[in-house]
């Protein structure tokens, strides 16, 4: 999937790298221009959990990745080295359209006898959980909105639920995703996962998302006085700005369009400057754990090759 000249191949590896960081710096500077007035202060324990929280959450993100790879028949593909292609691939989400995350975690992936089509099924797969399980936290979001704490419609918003679960179902999920696929000028997906461990990865991405809240809610009380109440409030509206992000495909990384949608839904529980200020500068710090997460998991895949090629190397010697 290169040219055969290594020179050119080379020069084309480090371009993209240079196309990811670029917009990675350009992400970083203009998030951090976007900074309302703020009387900051910092809470360090508080900070510390928030860090905690969004570490776990990368990591369990990138293992559920792994075990829907397995669940599609790729078992072989062990773990070090998915943390390593689930994370690097990840980076590439601040280049626009999304679409060179995908590309690069497919390639990666094949360097690991991945097949492409199974790759790139887990990938459709990773999102449809991720989105669906989203709605269904964003509906308990919508019932704990303090403006409608007196109307007993809310709960009408419950019946998202049973339809994302059979969106979900290999009968209705497969078909639609084929279609999908088939307007993109794409294979259909090689097979699909039974109902039970589509119920199964469900369950843990909404843990998934229990986690990153917590981590927002913790961020946020680093920064300012919370109650103890608003905490479900704050926590599920995090998947509510996620689906936000994914409706936005096109801008790197739901850039802008995520932090105006968390720092709307925190406006219900603090000042607008101050939800703003929380939203935006949680992406920052999202970002700096991110990177950490990266460099982790990258380093100990590198590390894990090492041993094998030295000795390959000595031999062709």
């Amino acid at each position: 999937m290169g040219p055969k000249r290594p020179a050119t191949r080379l020069a084309l590896q480090w371009g993209v790298a240079a196309v990811i960081f670029g917009f990675l710096v350009y992400f970083v500077v203009r998030q951090w221009n976007d900074l309302p007035d703020f009387n900051w202060h910092f809470e360090p324990g508080w900070l510390a959990l928030a860090g905690l929280a969004v570490l776990v959450f990368y990591f369990w993100q990138g293992e559920l990745w792994r075990l829907i790879v397995h669940a599609l028949g790729e078992e072989h593909l062990e773990p070090v080295p998915a943390r390593a292609i689930w994370g690097k691939s990840l980076i590439a989400r601040y280049v626009p359209t999304n679409a060179l995350m995908v590309v690069g975690r497919i390639v990666m992936a094949e360097r690991e006898g991945v097949a492409k089509r199974v790759c790139f099924a887990s990938i459709v797969y990773e999102l449809g959980l991720g989105f669906g399980t989203a709605v269904m936290v964003g509906a308990y979001f919508v019932i704990e909105l303090p403006a409608w704490q007196d109307e007993s419609a809310r709960y009408a918003v419950l019946a998202l639920i049973p339809v994302v679960i059979a969106v979900l179902h290999p009968r209705i999920f497969l078909p639609l995703a084929n279609y999908g696929l088939s307007k993109l000028g794409r294979e259909p997906l090689p097979r699909a996962l039974p109902f039970a461990k589509v119920i199964c990865f469900a369950l843990m991405y909404v843990g998934c998302w229990a986690v990153v809240g917590t981590g927002v809610y913790c961020f946020a009380s680093a920064l300012t006085t919370l109650a103890t109440g608003d905490f479900p409030y704050v926590a599920s509206a995090y998947p509510v700005a996620f689906c936000v992000a994914v409706l936005t495909f096109i801008v790197p990384s739901g850039l802008g369009t995520r932090d105006a949608a968390l720092a709307l839904a925190l406006r219900a529980v603090m000042a607008a400057t101050v939800a703003t200020a929380i939203a935006v500068a949680f992406r920052i710090f999202q970002t700096a754990v991110e990177l950490l997460y990266v460099g982790t998991v990258a380093w100990l895949g590198r590390r894990r090759r090492a041993p094998a090629t030295v000795p390959a190397a000595r031999r062709r010697r």
